[in-house]
């Protein structure tokens, strides 16, 4: 068999700068994890390696499966990006995505697949293409196309072929990897954002619990995300007075913490401008309407405590009603009648407000939802039977009580876990 030197030569150096392209891609890709830097210096250093007139690399949509351009080099690159959508199967892209097979067309013309719709929208005249799939883990996420050559005979050899099927493998992984990378930095930066989130929501919660003569208190919130809606706090008043609120936030997340930091705030700021309960509830109420988005409101109940003459004066807003527990046992305290609908829902509403007075050695348990709606496994509810249960059996203690409470609910929701916010405070008498 007689060869030629010259040929063999030729041939040789042609594997050799192949390879060095190929050195030099698997550098590029092995050296960056931006996705989108990483996508331009692959095609870029393809583009040339093939001495190609154009590249291309169509990514799979996650959400319909069509294929879409996210890099197109070349004279019309840019038109066909915004042009140009495939369904699996559809075109010459569409039927690599579908059957994972590489293919070497020296006139794409002669493909019954090839559509020239595109290339008649753009003036362009595509002829010799290759075209490989992106396969990671067994699943193709999309194809790339090496298409014109621009050097004779003008059409890519099966060796090209070969080396782009290695660069896609390589690439395939990279893509993956930089997907993957730029999640965990997202949820990184989410964790961080909802921990400064859940520093803020806490710093709106009371430091320390009221030291008042004859009274103990205690309370614990427990967000069933990072951050929530629930919410309670002390104001200190004139006259031997101690205010006392105790609310829920509809929903649960970022907007429920910033609604709540806010309103605590208004509390903080009305409490002094309106002693009297019913009317806090009603400017608070007016407050909410005025500035409520997209449904949100809040049951909230406020007690106002004469620390001397150990009297309560309660208004509600939409909220389960505080527990009284004596030497005659747990039950509810106020009257449904004078409950009124949770802030922030409807207008020009007027809270109305109870007075009771509290007996030695009694408490008081104000809680959220998050405890009489805890489910088991089974769908079943906490509810409020099981609570007033809990609460007769402990001792007139509100931190006993408090730890009582959680602790119940924990191991009633073992296996589902919690799925609202869970808040409790509670005051007793000596």
């Amino acid at each position: 068999m007689v060869t030629d030197p010259v040929s063999d030569l030729k041939a040789c150096i042609g594997k050799v700068e192949r390879l060095s392209n190929c050195i030099e891609i698997a550098n590029l890709i092995n050296s960056e994890l931006s996705i989108g830097k990483l996508l331009s210096n692959v095609m870029i250093t393809t583009k040339k390696a093939f001495t190609a007139d154009a590249v291309s690399m169509l990514l799979t949509d996650e959400k319909t499966g069509d294929l879409t351009f996210q890099i197109a080099l070349g004279d019309v690159g840019d038109e066909i990006k915004e042009i140009y959508r495939l369904k699996k199967g559809e075109g010459i892209a569409g039927l690599v995505a579908e059957t994972g097979i590489p293919l070497n067309l020296e006139d794409v013309y002669l493909h019954p697949k090839f559509s020239c719709e595109y290339d008649k929208k753009t003036n362009y005249r595509t002829s010799a293409m290759l075209c490989v799939p992106l396969k990671v883990r067994g699943d193709i996420i999309g194809v790339i196309q090496v298409i014109n050559k621009l050097t004779r005979p003008f059409i890519f050899s099966n060796e090209e072929l070969d080396m782009l099927v290695t660069i896609s493998s390589s690439a395939a992984v990279a893509i993956d990897t930089a997907k993957m990378h730029k999640i965990i930095l997202q949820r990184e930066t989410l964790e961080r954002d909802l921990k400064l989130a859940r520093e803020v929501q806490e710093s709106f919660l009371p430091k320390t619990l009221p030291l008042v003569e004859n009274y103990r208190f205690a309370a614990v919130n427990q967000p069933a995300l990072e951050i929530g809606g629930d919410f309670y706090n002390f104001f200190k008043l004139p006259a031997n007075k101690l205010g006392i609120v105790l609310g829920d936030v509809s929903g649960k997340g970022i907007s429920a913490s910033l609604f709540m930091a806010r309103l605590s705030s208004d509390l903080q700021y009305y409490t002094l401008l309106y002693p009297e309960p019913r009317e806090l509830l009603t400017q608070i109420n007016t407050v909410l309407y005025e500035r409520a988005k997209r449904g949100m409101f809040v049951t909230l109940v406020y007690l106002l405590l004469d620390t001397v003459e150990n009297r309560l004066r309660i208004a509600n807003g939409g909220h389960m009603s505080p527990i009284y527990c004596d030497e005659d046992g747990p039950r509810l305290l106020c009257h449904d009648s004078k409950k009124g609908p949770p802030l922030g829902i409807l207008p020009d509403i007027e809270y109305d407000q109870e007075i009771f007075y509290l007996e030695e050695n009694s408490s008081i348990t104000i809680c959220t939802d998050g405890v009489i709606e805890a489910k088991n496994s089974s769908g079943e509810l906490f509810g409020i039977k099981k609570l007033l249960k809990l609460i007769e059996t402990q001792p007139n203690d509100p931190d006993l009580i408090c730890q009582a409470i959680t602790g119940s609910v924990d191991q009633f929701t073992m296996t589902e876990g919690r799925s609202d916010d869970l808040t409790v405070l509670v005051m007793s008498t000596s």
